[in-house]
C-alpha cells in the first residue's frame, strides 16, 4: 500500500512526528518529576496509550465512559475518568473497575452516595477524586470549604476511597501570549493549591492533584502544586495549538484530499466538507501553504483559494486539522506513514464516537 492507493478523504497519522511528540513529553514530566497522565479524548487509540504508558505515564484519562471501556477492554492498566458519572452509567463503571485500576471524579453529594451504595454492593472499593472548579465554570465544586465536604463525604462513603483533586483549566488552554496563558494558569493552580492546604489542615491527606492539558502542563510544572499532568492535544497536533506560543510539538495528524474540480477563478474544489475536517476552532490549515484558505462548502466539499499555482482533479492537497478531537472523531481509522512518505497501513480508531 502506498499513499496514491489511499482513498481520500483519509485521516493520515505521522507515526515518527507522533512518537518523537511522545518522547519529548516523557521526558519532561520526568525531568520535572510529575506523573503524566495523557488524556486519550484526542486520539482514542490504545495502541497509542499502550506507546505511552511504555514510556512511562502513570495512566491514562478518558472524558467519556466508552472511551475508558475500549481502553480497558484492550489491556491499559490505570485509567483515570475525567467526566461526572450520572445514575444511568455508574454500572458500567464499576464493570471496568473490576478489571483494572479505574478512578472518577465527583462534585455532588447525591452521586457520591449512590455510587458508595452500587460499589458496596459488588464488594468494590473505587477511587473518587473531587472534582474543583479553578476557573472554567463547567463541573466542580468551588474551591476551599466545599471541598473539603465533599472530601469528608467521600472518606465517610462506604466502599470509596478519597483519591485527591482534579482541577482542569481548560479556559487557559488556548490562550495565545505565552505569559498571559501562564499567569492564567497559575491563578488556577493557586485555588487547587488553597485547597490542597486546607484539607491537609483538617488532616485529610491529598495523594493526587491532577489539572493541565497541552497549553499548559509547563505551568503546572513549573507552579509545583500538581502531582501529575493530563495533555492530551500535544500527540498531534492541530493548526489551533500551533498558534499557541511556547509549545515544542509537532504535527503529525493531516487529512489528505483530492481536488475534484477547478471550474471557479481562484479556486479548487476538494473532497473534504463537514463530514471530513471539523470547524469549531476555525478552518484546517493548508500543509505548505499558509497563505491558501479553506472553507467548508457543504457536507462533502471544501473551497482552497490562494494556492501558488493551478491545480487539477485528482491533485492531493493535504490539510491540517484545526481542533484534532472532534476532526478524530469524524474517522474510523488512521492511515499510518513515515517521514519519508512510506505507508504502514491502516489503525482503527478504537474509540471513536464513544460518546457516552
Amino acid at each position: 500500500m502506498t499513499l496514491d492507493d489511499v482513498q481520500t478523504p483519509a485521516l493520515i497519522l505521522n507515526v515518527d512526528a507522533l512518537e518523537r511528540n511522545l518522547a519529548r513529553m516523557a521526558s519532561e514530566c520526568a525531568a520535572a518529576g510529575i506523573a503524566l497522565r495523557p488524556h486519550t479524548k484526542t486520539h482514542k487509540s490504545p495502541w497509542v496509550s499502550a506507546k505511552q504508558i511504555r514510556l512511562g505515564a502513570a495512566g491514562v484519562c478518558t472524558a467519556k465512559l466508552g472511551e475508558a471501556e475500549v481502553m480497558v477492554k484492550a489491556g491499559i492498566p490505570n485509567v483515570h475518568l475525567t467526566t461526572e458519572l450520572t445514575p444511568s452509567n455508574m454500572d458500567r463503571a464499576l464493570d471496568i473497575a473490576a478489571l483494572a485500576e479505574v478512578s472518577v471524579v465527583a462534585d455532588a453529594f447525591e452521586m457520591v452516595d449512590l455510587l458508595s451504595a452500587k460499589a458496596r454492593d459488588r464488594g468494590l472499593t473505587l477511587t473518587v477524586l473531587a472534582d474543583v472548579n479553578v476557573g472554567q465554570n463547567r463541573t466542580g465544586v468551588e474551591p476551599g470549604e466545599p471541598v473539603l465536604q465533599l472530601a469528608r463525604r467521600i472518606l465517610d462513603a462506604p466502599a470509596l476511597r478519597f483519591g485527591g483533586l482534579q482541577g482542569y483549566e481548560g479556559h487557559c488552554q488556548h490562550i495565545r501570549d505565552r505569559a498571559e496563558r501562564r499567569g492564567r494558569a497559575f491563578e488556577a493552580y493557586a485555588r487547587l493549591a488553597e485547597t490542597k492546604a486546607l484539607l491537609t489542615d483538617h488532616e485529610i491527606p491529598v495523594p493526587v492533584v491532577t489539572t493541565a492539558g497541552t497549553g499548559t502542563y509547563a505551568a503546572a510544572i513549573e507552579h509545583g502544586t500538581a502531582t501529575e499532568v493530563q495533555p492530551g492535544s500535544y500527540t498531534v497536533v492541530d493548526s489551533d495549538y500551533a498558534a499557541v506560543q511556547g509549545l515544542p510539538f509537532e504535527h503529525a495528524l493531516f487529512v489528505l484530499t483530492t481536488v475534484v474540480s477547478n471550474q471557479r477563478a481562484g479556486l479548487v474544489i476538494i473532497d473534504a466538507g463537514h463530514k471530513t475536517v471539523s470547524t469549531d476552532a476555525g478552518a484546517p490549515a493548508v500543509k505548505d501553504f499558509p497563505e491558501a484558505k479553506y472553507q467548508a462548502a457543504g457536507d462533502e466539499h471544501g473551497k482552497i483559494a490562494g494556492l501558488p499555482a493551478r491545480r487539477t482533479p485528482g491533485d492531493r492537497i493535504w490539510l491540517i486539522p484545526s481542533h484534532c478531537d472532534t476532526t478524530i472523531n469524524l474517522y474510523n481509522r488512521y492511515v499510518l506513514v513515515r517521514d519519508d512518505g512510506r505507508c504502514l497501513g491502516t489503525l482503527t480508531i478504537d474509540a471513536r464516537g464513544q460518546s457516552a
